[in-house]
């Protein structure tokens, strides 16, 4: 029984690790309110979106309150993938400022998590540890969340490692059924980093392909 705690220990310590590292980037979450941004329509769009969704409206594409009470088509062009995790955390009950700051907690440590399942395939864990930091702390990412407050691009972040590593496992892999997983693995983070942020996605995608 120790010997079993201690190898799920020893497997879980990266990532014990890496929320611990992470807790300094979601602290002005956790504080009460709401700070200052540049795009500072996000607790509305949460509550359009939940809105829209409790009418049984799906795919969402228009919100009755915006575009000052005429109605507004905004998801119909911008990126909803963030708007639908934190409307549905408030169509079960949470209030629309705690379903967003949720979802940004949740972007934020989606980048720690995702870049250290890519990078460890090349520098091993420690190696990943290290690359999940700098990631969740590059200076773009901070800009992203607590001066533009484009919090769609920064579940796209959280996102965009993933198809990297995708398509990497499909070129190493021998197994077929592997190579159906990753195959399909590939294709669904690509279309919700699509639906998360389409510039990061259109910036990416000769990347990709590469």
């Amino acid at each position: 029984m120790k010997i079993l705690s201690l190898k799920n220990l020893d497997r879980f310590s990266p990532y014990i690790l890496l929320l611990a590292f992470s807790v300094f980037a979601i602290i002005p979450f956790l504080n009460s309110g709401f700070f200052i941004i540049h795009d500072n329509t996000q607790v509305q769009r949460t509550y359009e979106m939940s809105k829209s969704l409790g009418d049984g409206l799906f795919p969402v594409r228009w919100v009755a309150d915006l575009g000052y009470g005429y109605g507004y088509p905004i998801f119909n062009f911008y990126a909803p993938a963030f708007y639908y995790l934190s409307g549905l955390l408030t169509l079960f009950g949470l209030e629309p400022l705690l379903s967003t700051k949720l979802t940004a907690i949740f972007s934020i440590l989606l980048s720690a998590i995702s870049m250290h399942f890519l990078a460890r395939e090349f520098w091993g864990r420690w190696g990943g540890i290290l690359s999940a930091v700098l990631y969740t702390y590059a200076p773009f990412h901070a800009v992203d969340i607590y001066v533009r407050g484009a919090f769609s691009e920064t579940l796209a972040y959280g996102l965009l490692p993933l198809p990297f590593l995708g398509f990497y496992k499909i070129y190493k892999e021998d197994s077929r059924k592997n190579i159906w997983f990753w195959s399909f693995f590939t294709a669904s983070s690509t279309a919700l980093l699509i639906i998360s942020h389409n510039l990061s996605a259109f910036m990416a995608a000769p990347f990709l392909v590469i």
